[in-house]
């Protein structure tokens, strides 16, 4: 009897999607209906004037690593999230993976902080004037850190450097400079009037004794965070 009913529902959904001119493939299991559609919103009307459906879950599929799963959840929180609103994420790992239901809670609930509320901070410009060298994603993120605390950064890089581009969404007045070879940054200091020098240093390779002196201060926002919290960071920088 309880195929016979799930039988007919599935013969019921697929006859009001034809009479709408929807396309969509059906599926099914001892729980569950599944119904593959194009067009999510139509798809979703449709079920809702279906008699025998109790529930409708849109769900999409995607492959079981972090990048992929980051672009599903944003990309689904971008029309299910108002602004404003609270939200959660319940996660549960089937199979084997390099990582926990509560590492993907943490890592995807962070990716859709990240984008939708505002990047907080202090208005860009309002602090002065800082001097960035970007040769690395540490280096991308440390300058947006500094255009989050208000400073106008000018970035230093190599000519065509294709991490500077997502700065530019950040900033469209952002001036870029090319990073002289032996990495001197005293006459770009000079150049862009800066009151600070912000680096992408990371712990591993902090060398104390290879500094060259600056007349302004020098700072490293990168250098206490881990590889997985610049990972976050470059994302989010990088997808905006």
């Amino acid at each position: 009897m309880r195929r016979q009913l799930r039988d007919r529902l599935v013969a019921n959904i697929q006859d009001l999607f034809a009479a709408e001119g929807v396309e969509c493939i059906t599926d099914s299991d001892e729980a569950r209906v599944y119904v593959y559609a194009d067009d999510v919103a139509r798809a979703h009307s449709i079920l809702t004037r279906v008699f025998g459906v109790v529930s409708i879950s849109p769900a999409a599929e995607t492959h079981a690593d972090l990048p992929s799963l980051r672009h599903v959840v944003l990309s689904e929180a971008k029309w299910s999230l108002a602004a404003g609103k609270t939200f959660a994420l319940r996660t549960r790992r089937v199979g084997t993976h390099p990582f926990t239901s509560q590492d993907l809670a943490r890592e995807l609930g962070d990716v859709v902080r990240l984008a939708h509320p505002g990047p907080g901070g202090l208005p860009l410009g309002s602090q002065g004037r800082g001097l960035a060298v970007v040769k690395s994603r540490d280096g991308m993120v440390a300058a947006w850190m500094g255009m989050k605390r208000g400073c106008r950064i000018a970035v230093a890089t190599a000519p065509g450097e294709p991490l500077v581009e997502p700065l530019r969404r950040w900033d469209v007045r952002l001036k870029v400079l090319d990073l002289p070879p032996d990495g001197r940054l005293a006459e770009l200091v000079k150049i862009t009037r800066a009151d600070a020098v912000f680096l992408g240093t990371r712990w591993a390779s902090f060398d104390p004794t290879g500094r060259v002196g600056l007349e302004v201060p020098l700072f490293e926002p990168v250098i206490g965070l881990s590889d997985e919290e610049v990972g976050r960071l470059a994302a989010h920088i990088e997808s905006a």
